[in-house]
């Protein structure tokens, strides 16, 4: 079409005066930190993902930070203040099953079914009020995952109670802190979650730090060259503390004595604790792998109510335990007290190992040998020696570089794969455009 004198292109084209798009913010209303997480082009935190998504920028403000700092260490803050209470608890089931009951002790299946009871109807009473969703028995998609959460818990405290009864504490507490590190082979291995080289390694570190802080009888007799007998946990030998079974010291007659155990009994023994060692890896693994499809309290019923059942039925089955009630206040208080306990590091344990998606909260279970060790000084007077601090210190230092050193190759690898993607879609658009334009110069020449 020809131009004609006179003519203006805004007739020709019937284009509307004014702004086609939005205006520009006034710079001038945006602050500093707005204006540097507006500029994406350069900014390493910014990239988009497989499906468009764009990553969230670190902030650059005290309080961004810590709000960054806590939406990243989320869930490993929860198993931290988990393993906390889990101390508390211990502390309380020791002086139990040491001095309660009249000074002869609680049986373990005793002191289990007063805590699972309490966490169940806790549990059950909180998520009645709050109307959680798919409250009792959780989405059907999950309940499968649930019942295997339950099982797998019970046969992991099943095996520790069953072991202390003809193991020591220290060799007891070594096995079972093998599970962390078999969750977190089991959680990549089955569902596919990062473990890194390095967390491997910090695992590893941890547990000889647990070794080096319960220091099995069995393992140190044998690496001694003298007829010297094991320092007690007493700490009057001078030598280092070594912790010995909660219920050999007491009064209850249904405690083993270690020096008459047969060596079948003791194999035994340490059978079943690797039978309770599957059980928590299975625990952890099913925690990881229903994620946020329950609610944390949801699965804690679960565990909860087989423990429960189950103990019932060994109360009145087995004749040497029976079901017995507290006639002190002390008793009642400690045993409220362990229930309570029991029900915040059961919740908090679950919430932290859904909520992160690596391997780093289940490493950090070994952190409950160093509440231990605070509680054992506070609460018995006694003082580690030096193994318990050097082991204490390697457990520290592995926890630390996990909770500092967050490395997520299955995220880096599909940024990667998203930046890769989209360079190849320009190339293809590019690719796509440019023989339409030769045409379309063809067809105007001609």
């Amino acid at each position: 079409m020809a131009f004609k004198p006179g003519d203006k292109p805004e007739d020709l084209l019937s284009v509307r005066r004014g702004a086609i798009r939005a205006a520009s913010p006034d710079t001038s209303i945006i602050s500093i930190e707005d204006a540097n997480n507006v500029r994406l082009e350069g900014n390493t935190y910014h990239s988009t993902g497989q499906y468009g998504q764009m990553s969230v920028a670190s902030p650059s403000t005290l309080r961004g930070r810590l709000q960054w700092f806590w939406v990243k260490n989320k869930g490993l803050a929860f198993v931290l203040i988990a393993q906390f209470f889990g101390a508390l608890m211990n502390v309380a089931t020791r002086m139990l099953e040491m001095d309660g009951n009249d000074g002869k002790g609680y049986h373990p299946f005793q002191v289990l079914f007063a805590r699972m009871s309490i966490t169940v109807l806790c549990s059950s009473m909180y998520m009645w009020l709050t109307k959680t969703e798919h409250f009792p028995l959780g989405a059907r998609e999950v309940r499968s995952l649930l019942v295997a959460r339950g099982l797998t818990g019970f046969f992991g405290i099943f095996g520790m109670y069953y072991s202390l009864m003809y193991l020591p504490l220290a060799d007891a507490t070594v096995i079972t802190f093998l599970s962390p590190s078999l969750a977190c082979w089991a959680c990549s291995y089955f569902i596919n979650e990062p473990f890194t080289r390095m967390e491997q390694i910090a695992a590893y570190i941890s547990l000889f730090g647990v070794v080096l802080i319960a220091r099995p009888v069995s393992l140190f007799t044998a690496l001694s060259y003298t007829n010297e007998p094991v320092p007690t946990a007493t700490g009057s030998s001078g030598g280092d503390i070594l912790p010995t079974n909660m219920t050999a010291n007491s009064s209850n007659h249904m405690a083993a004595e270690h020096d008459n155990v047969s060596p079948a009994q003791r194999g035994v023994a340490v059978g079943i604790a690797m039978l309770g060692v599957l059980g928590s890896a299975g625990a952890y693994t099913t925690l990881r792998w229903i994620g946020q499809r329950a609610h944390p309290l949801i699965s804690v019923n679960y565990f909860a109510t087989w423990c429960t059942i189950v103990s019932i039925v060994a109360m009145f089955a087995l004749p040497d335990v029976g079901f017995l009630l507290p006639r002190y206040l002390r008793d009642w208080c400690l045993l409220l007290f362990l229930g309570i306990c029991g029900f915040v590091m059961q919740f908090l344990l679950a919430a932290g190992l859904q909520y992160e998606k690596s391997s780093r909260p289940t490493n950090m279970v070994y952190v409950q040998m160093l509440f231990a060790l605070t509680f054992d000084k506070l609460v018995w007077g006694t003082t580690p020696g030096a193994l318990s601090i050097i082991g204490s210190s390697l457990i520290l230092g592995s926890a630390i570089y996990v909770a500092m050193h967050r490395e997520e190759p299955a995220r880096l690898e599909e940024r990667e794969r998203g930046d890769g993607e989209e360079e190849r879609g320009l190339m293809m658009a590019v690719m796509d455009e440019q023989p339409r334009t030769d045409a379309s110069d063809i067809t105007s020449r001609t």
